[in-house]
């Protein structure tokens, strides 16, 4: 009888010792995730793919946490203290505040300007041409909040007629300025960046590629004058992973699948995109950052980046300016809602002398992107 409890408490010990393992191994991983926005991914690469998981690394905290505090054990204090060192990469992903109220995001603040953010993805499906239906329910939604300047990424034109969006777009939501940046076009159509404003644009332009590099990503910038204040707004769209239909396929299922060795091969081709998206991103945030720190007026910056709040693009480019979502989003930060795993990606940033007073993520689902808008007073 002796022996038997004597055995089952080892069990139980080694239990607890392999838990406690498992517990270590996800703090450590949670404090690699703290580091990934401040390590260039062309200096190491790897700790770019730990900030990615910051969210699978938080909730296995959180679990372990709720499974130490069942038993009630004093180790739960591990997780509890890295999440609470982690404050700050904490509030980048989720807001502890209520949304904004109805009556703001109908009647905003005269003394603001609310900007939107939105990657329109061509007004379509992946492979199908322009939808109107879709195009049509961008522009209601554009206008139910009313925004003074709208910034588009993936936004198609074509070069007159129904489809001509840029032409179209600009009265039906009440902006009478606009200045469009093509990123490929030809005779008939085009696709780029777009910065439509109810304010007079004084000045535009585009910022060249680090080193002259060809891609479909941009960044573009418009001088805007509002009471006789000038400010610049910048629309950036920074580097895709650049998923194929097969990449997109085997991250929808790849809970249903067996590990055989084309999964290992997929996996392999998916790290070797992000890492190489990863390395752009790095190059083009740099870019934009010497930029904005160039620029006499206060900014306002907005778009695509492609990359989660615990990333090296968007720290770099994001620092020393206000981050909309942090100063006033509620919840959970998503403005993704493609197959790949849902992230924050779309940002609104300003500088210093600007006050936020609002921010809100629209959950509608017209494009692989959430529209993002929020208002900023100077």
């Amino acid at each position: 009888m002796g022996a038997k409890i004597r055995k089952g408490k080892r069990k139980r010990s080694l239990g607890k010792f392999v838990l406690l393992g498992i517990n270590a191994l996800c703090v450590l991983l949670l404090c690699l995730s703290y580091l990934a926005p401040y390590i260039d991914p062309q200096s190491f690469w790897p700790l770019a793919f730990f900030g990615l998981g910051y969210p699978i690394f938080l909730l296995a905290n959180l679990v372990f946490i709720i499974l130490w505090a069942f038993k009630k054990s004093k180790y739960l204090i591990l997780s509890l203290l890295c999440i609470l060192c982690g404050y700050v990469p904490l509030k980048k992903h989720i807001g502890f505040r209520s949304k904004p109220d109805e009556a703001s995001i109908k009647r905003p603040d005269s003394s603001s300007i609310r900007v939107l953010t939105y990657n329109v993805h061509l007004f379509r499906k992946e492979d199908q041409d322009v939808q109107p239906k879709t195009k049509t329910a961008v522009t209601e939604l554009i206008q139910s909040v009313s925004p003074d300047i709208v910034c588009m990424q993936e936004f198609y034109t074509r070069k007159k007629g129904k489809y001509n969006s840029r032409q179209n777009m600009a009265p039906a939501l009440g902006l009478s300025y606009s200045y469009f940046h093509p990123v490929v076009e030809n005779e008939y159509e085009a696709y780029g960046l777009i910065i439509l404003s109810r304010y007079p644009i004084k000045n535009a332009g585009s910022i060249p590629n680090y080193q002259g590099k060809r891609t479909l990503n941009r960044a573009i910038y418009a001088d805007i004058v509002k009471n006789g204040r000038a400010f610049r707004v910048y629309n950036i769209h920074l580097q895709s992973i650049g998923f194929q239909p097969q990449d997109y396929a085997f991250v929808k299922d790849v809970k249903s699948r067996s590990f055989e060795n084309d999964n290992v091969a997929s996996t392999k081709r998916i790290g070797s995109r992000l890492k190489h998206a990863f390395f752009e991103r790095s190059e083009q945030a740099k870019r934009i950052k010497e930029e904005i720190n160039r620029c006499r007026k206060p900014v306002i910056i907005t778009g695509d980046f492609n990359d989660t709040p615990l990333s090296f693009a968007v720290h770099t480019v994001s620092s020393d300016l206000n981050n909309s979502f942090e100063k006033k989003g509620a919840g959970w930060g998503i403005t993704y809602n493609g197959e790949f795993p849902n992230f924050q990606i779309d940002y609104i940033l300003s500088s210093k002398t600007f006050e936020v007073k609002h921010y809100q993520i629209l959950k509608k689902k017209l494009s692989d992107h959430y529209a993002v808008w929020s208002d900023l007073a100077l």
